[in-house]
């Protein structure tokens, strides 16, 4: 009976050995699948790699297929893991903006797999961005996606397009326009609601744009209308039923006793008597407290000449208004400037920038001028001076040493 049960035993043994040996293990961990970028924009190639890692004691082959939102990317990729060992393979997406969910799979090992649920990865909500206003920041987190100066959940409010600057194309940004759905509108300057195009009174200052000599500056109107004189009383032609000299027979004048004035006569003003008066111009730096939303500008600039510099304004719009100090005393209202200062020194540049809807943007640039260059007029004069001295100390040299040597001659 022994040796029956004995005989079992090694028959089971030596007909259940192949499948154990049969079994497989394939096995895909979610740390295993990655990316080679985990933060790509819409257009970019993603490659997407998985790691198979081979659990059992026998070399395998299968396949491994990868999905995007349960739809297959690139063709079923064939793979060879040797026993206790990892393999890795990849595909290549072009994926648009949005959010995705990943999945990689092993799928037909040739010598079958005891642990199907390790065989697949899934990764939820990957995110591929824009960064609409190339400015480095992804849309995601951007609060200002097409960089008008316009937060995006302001623009969702106001009813314009957060994703384009000039949402209505009439060439003002939706950050300086005051009608930014109206193509036939941009600026409002006395802030009535009115454009400028439609308003009759753009400084609401009571003067008509067409007789106003400042139709934007309420502080300037026209000039008063010149006084009416006193009629004279005087009807050289006599219809008013008076005689000789425009009087009637009780001497009195023709429109004393009608009743009828006369047509007023003009009077002349004083030759030479001035329009306008001239005042020196007076610039001021707006407070920045004051304005009401920031400007997003600065300043390149650019060495010329020793003392001489262009600078240039990075985010400028050719309808803003510009107002540089140079540091040095000297002003100038303009969008791109050169200078020259006056010496060597330390100056601070100032840009003020005002988009006259409420907008103001400051920057500044420190400007080192060193004394030693030979473009300094002074520097140049003490170089030639040296040189004239030099020259004449070598000349006196040659002149000591002539005596010298014909004495020992």
């Amino acid at each position: 009976m022994l040796k029956l049960v004995q005989t079992i035993a090694v028959v089971s043994l030596i007909l259940l050995a192949p499948l154990a040996v049969s079994a497989a293990d394939l096995a895909v961990p979610k740390e295993n699948v990655y990316f080679s970028n985990t933060k790509p924009l819409a257009g970019e190639i993603v490659r997407i790699y998985a790691t198979i890692k081979n659990q059992s004691q026998q070399d395998v082959r299968a396949s491994v297929e990868f999905k995007v939102n349960q739809t297959q990317v690139g063709s079923v990729q064939p793979i060879t893991v040797l026993s206790q060992k990892e393999s890795t393979v990849f595909v290549d997406w072009g994926p648009l903006e949005g959010y995705y969910d990943i999945a990689v799979s092993v799928i037909n090992p040739d010598a079958g797999d005891e642990n199907s649920e390790n065989n697949t990865a899934e990764i939820t909500d990957f995110i591929v961005d824009l960064d609409t206003d190339k400015d480095g920041i992804f849309d995601t987190i951007d609060m200002d996606d097409d960089n008008d100066t316009v937060e995006d959940g302001l623009e969702r409010v106001k009813g314009s397009n957060p994703l384009v600057a000039d949402t209505d194309q009439d060439g003002a940004h939706d950050g300086i326009d005051a009608f930014p759905l109206d193509p036939n509108e941009k600026y409002d300057n006395d802030k009535d609601g009115i454009g400028n195009n439609a308003d009759p009174d753009n400084d609401n200052d009571g003067v008509p744009n067409g007789d106003d000599p400042a139709p934007f500056d309420p502080n300037i109107k026209a000039a008063p209308a010149p006084s009416v004189p006193e009629p004279s009383g005087v009807d050289p032609s006599g219809i008013l039923g008076t005689g000789s000299g425009g009087r009637d027979a009780g001497g009195q004048s023709g429109s004393a006793a009608s009743g009828v004035e006369a047509a007023p006569q003009a009077e002349q003003e004083p030759d030479g008597a001035p329009e306008y008066k001239t005042e020196e111009v007076e610039y001021t730096f707006p407070d920045q407290s004051e304005a009401d939303y920031t400007l997003d500008v600065s300043i390149a600039k650019s060495k010329i000449a020793w003392n001489r510099y262009q600078f240039e304004v990075l985010g400028a719009d050719g309808s803003f208004l510009y107002l540089w100090d140079f540091g040095d005393g000297t002003y100038a209202q303009a969008m791109d400037a050169e200078h020259a200062f006056p010496g060597a020194g330390e100056y601070e540049v100032a840009l003020s920038v005002s988009d006259g809807a409420g907008g103001l943007g400051l920057a500044a640039e420190r400007i080192s001028i060193g004394f030693w260059n030979l473009g300094n007029l002074a520097v140049k004069l003490l170089v030639g001076l040296l040189g004239l001295f030099s020259l004449f100390l070598i000349g006196y040299l040659v002149l000591q040493a002539l005596p010298a040597r014909a004495k020992r001659t």
